[in-house]
C-alpha cells in the first residue's frame, strides 16, 4: 500500500492504497518505484511531495482505524434506532443485542483478516 504524502511535514495528501495505475505511462516510469519517494523532478507542483510505501505498522494502524471507524458507526445506527418511540420490546431487545455483540467484535490480533461483524437487526 501506498500513500501521497507532504515529505516536510508528513502529512497524507491522498488515502492509502494501491498506486494510481496511470502514473507509469504518464511519466514513461511504468515499473520503476524509485523515483515516486520525491517527486520534485516532476515540477514545483510537486515540490515536498512524494508517494511513500506504508510499513506494517502503518497498515496495522490503517486496518484498526478502519475497524473502529465502522464499529462506531455501527453503534451510532444502532443507537438511533433505539431511540424510536415506536419499537416494540422485541425490537428494544434485538437492538441492545447487537450494541453488546458489537462490543465484543472479534478483531484479529495482527489485523491480517476481516473483523466478524454481527447482523444488523431488521427494523
Amino acid at each position: 500500500m501506498w500513500q501521497l504524502r507532504r515529505l516536510s511535514t508528513n502529512e497524507a495528501l491522498s488515502a492509502a492504497g494501491p498506486l494510481p495505475s496511470d502514473w507509469g505511462p504518464i511519466c514513461g516510469l511504468a515499473g520503476i518505484t524509485e523515483k515516486l519517494g520525491d517527486l520534485s523532478w516532476l515540477g514545483p507542483k510537486h515540490a515536498d511531495t512524494g508517494w511513500i510505501e506504508l510499513t506494517e505498522d502503518e497498515k496495522k494502524a490503517l486496518r484498526e482505524d478502519e475497524a473502529h471507524a465502522r464499529v462506531n458507526a455501527e453503534k451510532e445506527i444502532a443507537t438511533t434506532a433505539l431511540a424510536a418511540s415506536d419499537l416494540t420490546v422485541e425490537q428494544k431487545i434485538a437492538w441492545e443485542d447487537y450494541l453488546v455483540r458489537l462490543d465484543t467484535v472479534c478483531l484479529c490480533a495482527d489485523f491480517d483478516c476481516d473483523p466478524r461483524f454481527p447482523i444488523k437487526p431488521s427494523v
